[in-house]
Parts: C-alpha cells; structure tokens; sequence
C-alpha cells in the first residue's frame, strides 16, 4: 500500500512545465504549442504542499528519449523540497504528456496532460504504466477536457488560450475502479502547463502555480 500512495500523489510531485513572464519569444513550433519542449526553456513554480511552499524549477535539457516508439524530451526538475529529477515530455499528434519515475514507489508513470484538437467534453482513457497496473493493482486515467480557448489569472499574470484538462487516477482494489488521485491541469498556448492542482481522495494535497518562465 506504500508503493501504491506514493504513485496516486506522483502527478502533483512531478508534473510541472509551464510559466509567468516570457523573456523570450521563441520560434513558431515553440510559440504554437501547449508543452514547449525547445532546448533551454524554463518554468518556475511555486509549489505548495499541506501548506509548505517552496520553488519548483523546470529546464528542458535537449535530450531526447525514444519510448514506445515515441520522442520524449527530457526536462530537468529541480526543487529545494524535492530534490533534483529528470522527467520526459511528449508534445507531438496533438497530445501533450509527461513521464517520470517515482523514486519512493519504484514506479514509472505517464500522463496525459491535453489534447489541443478535441472539444470540451472529449474524454479518453489511458493507462498510467507501461503494464496497465501499479504495484500489481490494475490502474487506469481517464482524461477530460474540462474547458478551452479560456483565459486564467495565476499569481496576477493573465494567460489567453488555455485548456483546462482534468486527470482521474483510478485503481481497481478489488470492487472495480475507483477515484484514488485527480489532476486539474492547464495548459496555456506558447508557454505551457501554468497550473497544476492535485487532489488525493477527495481532499486538496498540492498546488503549482507558475511564477516565471523562459522559452526558447
């Protein structure tokens, strides 16, 4: 049960690419996409945990990664809480995800950030891991487009063209599937994720909110 609570709170651990003041305009491929994934790009975060915050740092390191037979790009995490990470991003066919290993859980998990070509109330289900299950417990996300094209405020910087795509992280105990861990994820266009809010059955256990950010 240890392995299977570090893996339903790894979303709001990892997950983090986005921003808050742009001091570069990037090249088109960059400026037209929800998950930058250019060499150089930064996000800064303030991260929030049951209360405690500190500063979360993502930097895009120019590697590149071949899954599944997918690219990932590789992202850089640093944070004076959580240490240093390396996590993989896929921005490619119109959908955004991210990958990462949780070192207390032993685990990899993907998820699935947006999809910039469906409309709001599109809903897809994906599998977190490679197998289909967490710690032997079969798991699965069902992902939706809660809202898009809509403007956000976060940390007084305003943000146009953004979708909003919620992440339900559900596990199969025994009694068929069930809510374990929700990700209200937002993706602004040209910079990237600028909000991530994670609840943990039912109740609020993380919040990264973009502070600042440079995309090359």
């Amino acid at each position: 049960m240890r392995k299977i609570f570090a893996i339903m709170i790894i979303g709001g651990a990892i997950l983090a690419a986005g921003c808050s003041k742009k001091n570069n305009p990037g090249p088109s491929a960059s400026a037209d996409s929800y998950l930058p994934v250019s060499s150089g790009s930064t996000w800064t975060y303030n991260d929030v945990v049951g209360g405690n915050s500190s500063q979360l740092t993502i930097t895009m390191t120019g590697a590149t990664s071949i899954i599944g037979g997918k690219t990932y790009y590789a992202g850089t995490s640093v944070s004076p809480a959580k240490g240093t990470s390396t996590g993989y991003f896929y921005a490619s066919n119109h959908f955004y995800s991210f990958r990462a290993t949780s070192a207390a859980a032993g685990i990899t998990i993907e998820l699935q950030m947006g999809n910039d070509e469906q409309n709001v109330g599109y809903s897809w289900t994906t599998s977190p891991t490679d197998n289909g299950t967490v710690a032997g417990v079969p798991a699965k996300t069902v992902n939706t487009i809660k809202e898009k094209g809509i403007t956000k405020v976060v940390n007084g910087k305003t943000f146009n063209n953004v979708i909003h795509t919620q992440i339900d992280l559900q596990y199969d105990l025994g009694t068929g599937f069930q809510s374990v861990a929700v990700y209200d994820i937002y993706l602004a266009k040209g910079v990237g994720m600028i909000e991530n809010d994670t609840s943990v059955s039912g109740s609020p256990y993380e919040v990264e909110t973009i502070t600042g950010y440079t995309v090359k």
